[in-house]
């Protein structure tokens, strides 16, 4: 059976977004290139966050050389899943609707939003009926 992810910090979730994005493998030079000018993050701390994402079983390094190249074992895909799994049980009961309902209470749920919403979920029943 496969391990639950653990939840990332931020930074942590920022790194592992550039690996995402990126062809794997991963060169640390690219992610010095890609995480300076947003973070202004020291070479140490880079080294830090991937030290910790390969211990968290997120990724895995391998020597090519004088350089670490970084692979992730965790898809972007399964950590969403995962956080969307946690998120929606901490705050709303594990229940949609009652995420829905909040956010349009709070009127943060425009008419695009709710139009959206309905052509969705008329494509899934639409695809549940099929299956």
């Amino acid at each position: 059976m496969k391990r639950e992810p653990v939840r990332l910090t931020e930074a942590e979730l920022d790194l592992m977004i550039a690996i995402w994005e990126a062809e794997p493998p991963v060169q640390r030079a690219y992610l010095d290139e890609k995480m300076k000018p947003l973070h202004g993050w020291a070479d140490t701390t880079i080294l830090t966050l991937l030290g910790k994402l390969t211990d968290k079983g997120y990724l895995r390094c391998e020597k090519e050389g004088n350089r670490n190249l970084y692979t992730p074992l965790v898809r972007a895909d399964e950590y969403r899943s995962f956080m969307n799994r946690s998120f929606l049980g901490r705050f709303y009961g594990h229940s949609l609707k009652n995420m829905v309902a909040a956010l349009y209470r709070a009127d943060d749920l425009k008419q695009q939003d709710i139009d959206e919403l309905e052509a969705f979920l008329a494509e899934a029943k639409r695809r549940n009926r099929r299956d």
